[in-house]
């Protein structure tokens, strides 16, 4: 895949990860986080095993990869990031955890040259800053209702060390399975990490801690909403991401995540007539920039090395 096709993928998937912060607060309302994190990846394995089998139907047959590796970038990689980051967010102050979260591109960078010795880009320096504080803009809630200003609650490490995971995870499954198709990837991915969920929530259900059996559907758009969450969010969306990942690395993809909420207060403003503060319409112009910008330099830096 292109860088041009890659770029396309990430912006797809953005669009798709837009829905998970509305779809998210809908779902709470009636499931615990450990039941969705176990039904959600579960409920996709089926669908990315078809994808698999289609998409491979032509190509040779890959290459083995040993299983613990498998179940070690499913498990620590997808199952952290999604346990790690839950938790995080439920016991940490939201605007630290969006800063954060806002932070993965440079969390990605470290991540990379640390594991695996990756240099980092510096013409994405100020595409990363811009970026940053546009994706923090434009999460974090500055509105009334707010009392004792910004506190550490604990979490913000959870959430920093979830998107060590999802960094480390998206570099490492490339690398592991050169030659294996992104759907493949994928469906390895939320096999692996769907089962540690579910043990995850068996623990958790003989400790008292959640409850069993988990309440069914009271509407059909919860239904909808969780067949929804599967197909975009975990099936495309994941498998989109991957696809980035190996056509212009987990830095300059990281950079296109950070429109995801931008893409989530768009959603708001088409479907509930959400009015986006000024604030936040900075802080996705800021983010665009960034993108912009980067991939600006990087091309530019790809023309100039180019023989004449």
């Amino acid at each position: 895949m292109g860088r041009g096709a890659g770029v396309a993928g990430l912006l797809l998937a953005a669009l798709f990860w837009g829905g998970m912060i509305p779809l998210n607060k809908f779902q709470l309302e009636r499931w615990d986080p450990y039941f969705l994190i176990a039904i959600r990846s579960l409920g996709a394995v089926p669908l990315l095993y078809l994808l698999m089998l289609w998409t491979d139907r032509a190509r040779p047959r890959p290459s083995p990869v040993p299983q613990s590796r498998v179940w070690l970038f499913g498990v620590v990689g997808n199952g952290g990031f999604a346990l790690l980051y839950t938790l995080g967010v439920k016991f940490s102050d939201p605007i630290l955890a969006a800063i954060i979260t806002a932070a993965a591109p440079a969390i990605a960078a470290v991540t990379d040259r640390v594991f695996f010795r990756l240099p980092f880009n510096h013409l994405m320096l100020p595409g990363i800053v811009a970026s940053a504080v546009g994706c923090t803009l434009a999460s974090i809630d500055v509105s009334g209702g707010r009392v004792g200003g910004i506190a550490f609650g604990g979490g913000e490490l959870l959430v920093l060390a979830s998107t060590v995971c999802w960094a480390w995870y998206s570099t490492v499954a490339q690398r592991w399975c050169p030659d294996w198709s992104q759907p493949r990837i994928t469906f390895a991915t939320m096999a692996t990490s769907g089962v540690a969920a579910c043990l995850l929530y068996a623990v958790l259900m003989l400790a008292g801690e959640v409850t069993f059996p988990p309440p069914p559907p009271a509407r059909w758009e919860e239904s909808f909403s969780l067949a929804w969450y599967v197909v975009t969010v975990m099936v495309l969306g994941v498998v989109l991401w991957n696809a980035g990942v190996r056509a212009v690395g987990v830095v300059t993809a990281s950079l296109y995540a950070n429109l995801t909420p931008c893409i989530a207060i768009l959603i708001l403003v088409l479907l509930q007539g959400a009015e986006p503060t000024a604030q936040q319409m900075l802080g996705g112009a800021l983010v665009l920039a960034g993108i912009v910008y980067s991939e600006w330099r990087i091309l530019a830096a790809r023309r100039q090395m180019r023989p004449i």
